[in-house]
């Protein structure tokens, strides 16, 4: 399990530090390292950070997995119930053919283009509460699986 350790100082004076650490854990941390709770947020936070910085085509060329049971489940477990149906639909599409890597940007930039989950990554945009709503009331319940208070 890792944990980041913040002082009681720092936290009455900047709660928000909080915040920072457990996003640091998550997007700077090998899941190996974590428990089931801990990767339950990284699988969220990462779908999430993948979705809002190039939508499902780039979740998919960078985390190029035979599963995704796994992430869905992750998603559902904070709370996220209608972001996991997304990405249970976008999942279902993305296994529905045979797909070679894309290793040159044009060829992503072409892809890109076709907008094969322009809807899905629509819909995703469009979800209340956001992703971000999910993680802070994650780590509000488990605040100690992440946080150590020295």
């Amino acid at each position: 399990m890792i944990k980041r350790k913040l002082s009681k100082e720092i936290i009455i004076k900047q709660e928000y530090e909080i915040w920072n650490a457990f996003i640091d854990i998550l997007a700077t941390e090998d899941e190996k390292y974590f428990t089931d709770i801990q990767k339950n947020a990284q699988r969220a936070f990462r779908y999430d950070s993948e979705i809002q910085n190039g939508g499902h085509l780039q979740y998919f060329e960078n985390n190029r997995l035979d599963n995704y049971s796994h992430i869905i489940k992750s998603i559902e477990m904070i709370g996220a119930i209608n972001h996991a149906k997304t990405l249970e639909k976008a999942v279902g599409r993305y296994f529905s053919k045979k797909r070679k890597v894309i290793k040159i940007i044009k060829n992503y930039v072409l892809k890109a283009l076709e907008e094969e989950y322009a809807d899905l990554d629509s819909e995703y945009g469009l979800l209340v509460p956001d992703m971000n709503y999910y993680l802070e009331k994650y780590l509000e319940k488990y605040q100690d699986e992440f946080i150590e208070i020295v």
